[in-house]
């Protein structure tokens, strides 16, 4: 089986945040825009289907303990941008039962 590469997460850090104006959320979905430069939005689709998954671990590290403000509100800017990013794209209709 090949090996792959370990993934490797951003964590800002407060060395990261300009201490002149307070943390503000647009500020961190413009760092998490900078960070994610180049790089393609997913669809409207792959993002709702992956939300619940999304969601579960934001709240795993809430509850590990590990986190602090910073690295919660760049996860959650991570998730506005990434939403923000495929506005206007078409989503599957809705299933009635």
């Amino acid at each position: 089986m090949p090996a792959t590469a370990p993934v490797v997460e951003y964590r800002p850090t407060s060395a990261a945040h300009d201490h002149r104006r307070p943390a503000m959320a647009d500020g961190m979905i413009a760092m998490v825009r900078r960070h994610r430069e180049g790089e393609a939005y997913p669809t409207a689709e792959a993002l709702i289907g992956n939300l619940p998954k999304v969601l579960r671990a934001l709240c795993d590290h809430l509850l590990s303990g590990d986190s602090d403000g910073l690295g919660v509100a760049y996860r959650l800017a991570s998730l506005i941008d990434a939403i923000e990013g495929c506005q206007g794209q078409s989503v599957l209709a809705r299933r009635t039962h």
